[in-house]
């Protein structure tokens, strides 16, 4: 029994406190040699606190830490990786000059005398990416690797620095669904090393598939640590919410499709081809195809943050300037990019801004902000959208994910735009928050907005949306009705390049 073993990690009773936040709790937690011990909880539970404290990016203000039993302290991460302790973050820490060997072993290169043994170097390489039945090169630059390879190349380089206790934070967020299951037979060859692996993902099905042991937190606090096998998803949810979540996609009633909004026409660009389709108002329209199909292009084409080769993009039969994202945002379109963090917002600047940046224009006048209006509009949608924040004036980097897409949102909204591009809109997030967002989605176009919403997650699609289309390597596939005889296989089979 798992009990009756030295756990190789235990926290006990860790506490952490930020100005104004005590992120942790008394929180325990243990980790055994060889097991997959999951912890979930809703974005800003704790969960990112608690494995900075194992890694030694933050410091406990209170709590015991053990390793093999043993009392340790661990003051900087790479104590933390001494120890044996490593992470892999969804933010992935690649070098892109670098090749593949000297990613895996960056920082802890083989030396022969002040010289690299390049030789050592590249051997030692290859059995890691043989373990990670990876059939790539050693000497391929990372750069050109795509995003999966790319998580195994830092799961690879936990390896080489003897890790013992793995921590894999939203590891599947990028992957296609091949990638996935790669990612899936590594951990259990991990497993079978011995190596621990703690898994933080939203995607409970994961959760489900993979973990021994699950633990859930909820406002810094301990809730549960159940086996697998006594737990379901429900349960789990309920956990990590503090309630029954009655159904995680609303009823689509009440939507009225009215006249055509948006209007594409064989618009093409580098990766995407004779794309045409039509939004109208009250309309959720979806975009389903595995990564890398070219669906993001098509949108960032659409709003003019690429310029088309060919085609045309109008609203209400007004034409948008291609290549010009001022000229598609004066015209009603606002497109919530699905990197939020590098892309759509400003993390070092404040609720209240990030909200608003995009009105600023009309909230000038004789180049003087109208603090008031700003700050009222700030408030609206912190209000409306239940933004979990002490003030408008937190900033946007201190906010949880769910917290964070919800700033995006509100920047958008405050324009009133006519069409919202929604690309990932609930990736990385937790259920709770999802739900929430998809609310959102739904009042939006039961005022009459005409939405698109990106995803790789079909069932996502097939829960807030209308009509799906498909697209398969830059071309669109089909343009299917969601209706209670769609099947999700159907969906699927189209997005892989299947007839409708």
């Amino acid at each position: 029994m798992a009990e009756e073993r030295v756990p190789l990690i235990e926290l006990r009773n860790i506490t952490k406190v930020f100005p104004g936040v005590k992120a942790l709790s008394d929180v325990c937690f243990t980790v055994y040699p060889g097991e997959v011990h999951s912890l979930c909880g809703e974005n800003g539970a704790g969960k990112s606190t608690l494995i900075k404290v194992m890694t030694g990016a933050h410091a406990a203000d209170g709590g015991e830490y053990f390793i093999d039993g043993k009392p340790v302290h661990i003051s900087s991460t790479a104590e933390g990786i001494a120890l044996g302790v490593s992470c892999v973050y969804q933010e992935l820490s690649i070098a892109p000059q670098l090749d593949v060997a000297q990613n895996l072993y960056i920082g802890n290169l083989p030396m022969k005398g002040i010289f690299i043994d390049h030789k050592k170097l590249y051997h030692d390489a290859q059995e890691v990416l043989s373990l990670l039945n990876m059939n790539i090169s050693p000497k391929t630059p990372a750069g050109e690797l795509s995003v999966g390879q790319q998580q195994m190349i830092e799961i690879g380089r936990a390896v080489t620095r003897n890790a013992r206790c793995i921590i894999m934070d939203e590891p599947t967020s990028s992957l296609s669904e091949a990638e996935t299951e790669t990612l899936f037979k590594i951990i259990g060859i991990l497993q079978e090393r011995g190596i621990a692996i703690v898994y933080i993902s939203h995607h409970l099905d994961e959760v489900m598939l993979l973990s021994d042991r699950i633990t859930v937190i909820r406002d810094g606090q301990n809730i549960i640590t159940m086996n697998k096998a006594d737990t379901t998803q429900d349960i789990l949810i309920t956990n990590m919410i503090g309630r029954p979540l009655d159904k995680q996609y609303p009823e689509k009633t009440g939507r009225k499709q009215g006249e055509v909004i948006l209007d594409v026409q064989q618009l093409s660009g580098e990766k995407f081809r004779d794309i045409s389709f039509q939004v109208h108002a009250g309309e959720v329209l979806g975009f389903f195809g595995l990564v890398g199909a070219g669906r993001s292009e098509i949108m960032r084409a659409i709003f003019g943050a690429d310029k088309p080769s060919n085609g045309s993009v109008t609203i209400n039969g007004k034409p948008i300037r291609p290549g010009s994202p001022a000229d598609a945002i004066q015209k009603g379109i606002g497109f919530a990019t699905e990197d939020r963090k590098k892309e759509g917002l400003m993390l070092r600047l404040s609720i209240l801004l990030n909200s608003t940046v995009v009105k600023l224009p009309h909230l000038a006048n004789v180049g003087v902000i109208d603090r008031k209006s700003q700050n009222a509009d700030a408030e609206k949608y912190v209000t409306a959208m239940r933004t979990k924040t002490p003030s408008i004036n937190q900033l946007a980097g201190n906010l949880s994910g769910g917290n964070q897409q919800k700033v995006v949102l509100a920047k958008w909204l405050t324009m009133e735009p006519q069409v919202l591009i929604l690309d990932e809109p609930t990736r990385g997030i937790d259920v709770g928050s999802k739900a929430e967002i998809y609310d959102i989605i739904n009042d939006l176009a039961k005022s009459g907005m005409a939405i698109i919403v990106v995803s790789s997650e079909i069932e996502e699609i097939m829960g807030v949306c209308d009509s799906v289309i498909t697209i398969f390597e830059g071309n669109m596939t089909a343009q299917l009705p969601i209706t209670p005889e769609l099947t999700r296989e159907k969906v699927l089979a189209c997005s892989l390049g299947g007839k409708p």
